[in-house]
């Protein structure tokens, strides 16, 4: 997800330094891992330009008292402007997942959090968190530097997440036949929706037009497959298309189911929204997984259906479809993933009219994981 730091560099990697190591605590107690990320990616499409992105990752967590701290910071180049990721948004999920408001690259402090542990498994995290991460999960299709590319098969398109904001999420675990359950609530708007992308702006609760993110998921895990249900609703002003002065909510659910057995895995994802005031009415993704001695490979299709209010004449739903085929390298610590992606409608976002074009996109993106 994309956020915004500005000029704040040095007083980032003061406050960092605070919060990985607080009082009580020495540095050889914090467990660290991280990594980076390279893709270049060329479309033939004559208007995108060929595209090198880079990003890093790093964590650091602490166990302190009945719980856990956790820091996550990551960083990223400046996309080229008339590059493919400017273009075709969709397929790259890593480019700019930091941009300031001028849309360069930088650092930034994306989640600050503590998990409460109580009563055996159960979970209250507090502070910095990404709502994304907890909800519409997929073990074979959530991570855009070692699984698909593609953000359509990173998180369902019709879940109008937040970025990076201030909020809480319980869970419960499951017993037998009784579902673990998430609670996710959380600030309407995150670091990257706000005018100036600043922390402090995030504490701003009274400011006109903004509200509450709240979502619930219930998952049952079997042998050999999994399914999560949910619900979720933004209350912070939304225009209904094609009017001026009407305001609603946006509002959806979703589903996804998952399957394994052996080198094979399955995702399926699906979800509705409020098609007066979301871009995307409906969507649909499948994807396959398959583990090989050389890497795995992997391929998917994702749909979008575009609501009646945004599409201005033009196409009425969205494709997306990535192949691709992990090699690991380096003893497996990174890997080279070369891929293909086919793309219709592109550029889809949850809060602007999508404009028309397809492109193939061919693309390798190299990635290096390090811990303590």
């Amino acid at each position: 997800m994309r956020g915004a730091l500005g000029t704040r560099h040095a007083a980032l990697l003061a406050l960092v330094g605070g919060i990985v190591v607080p009082p009580g605590a020495s540095a050889s107690d914090v467990k660290w891992e991280g990594g980076i990320t390279t893709v270049y990616q060329h479309s033939d499409d004559s208007r995108a330009e060929t595209e090198v992105t880079a990003s890093a990752d790093l964590f650091a967590t602490l166990t302190m008292g009945r719980g856990e701290w956790f820091a996550y910071i990551e960083a990223s180049t400046t996309p080229r402007s008339g590059g493919v990721s400017a273009l075709y948004p969709t397929v790259n999920g890593d480019a700019g997942s930091v941009l300031t408001k001028g849309g360069n690259g930088g650092v930034q402090l994306s989640e600050f959090n503590y998990t409460f542990r109580y009563d055996s498994d159960h979970l209250l995290t507090l502070g910095l968190i990404d709502p994304s991460a907890w909800l519409d999960r997929g073990r074979i299709a959530n991570d855009e530097t070692s699984q698909f590319l593609n953000g359509s098969f990173v998180n369902n398109a019709t879940i109008e997440f937040p970025d990076y904001t201030l909020g809480a999420i319980y869970s419960a675990p499951g017993t037998g036949t009784r579902p673990a359950v998430t609670l996710v609530v959380a600030g309407s708007d995150g670091i990257a929706d706000l005018p100036d992308g600043s922390y402090q702006d995030l504490l701003d609760f009274n400011e006109d037009g903004r509200g509450a993110f709240v979502g619930a998921g219930a998952n049952w895990l079997f042998d050999r497959s999994s399914w999560r249900v949910g619900a979720w609703v933004r209350t912070d002003d939304h225009t209904v298309a094609g009017s001026d002065t009407d305001i609603e909510q946006n509002y959806g659910a979703y589903a996804v189911y998952g399957w394994q057995s052996g080198g094979n895995a399955l995702n399926v994802r699906a979800g509705l929204a409020n098609s007066d005031v979301s871009v995307a009415r409906g969507f649909f993704a499948l994807a396959y997984q398959r583990k090989y001695k050389l890497g795995q490979f992997g391929i998917g299709t994702a749909y979008t259906g575009i609501s009646s209010g945004f599409r201005s004449g033009g196409p009425d739903s969205a494709i997306d479809s990535e192949v691709y085929f992990r090699v690991p390298v380096f003893d497996g610590a990174g890997h080279v993933t070369p891929s293909i992606q086919y793309v219709e409608v592109p550029g889809f976002d949850a809060d602007q009219a999508v404009p028309g074009a397809t492109a193939i996109v061919a693309g390798v993106r190299f990635h290096y994981s390090f811990q303590e």
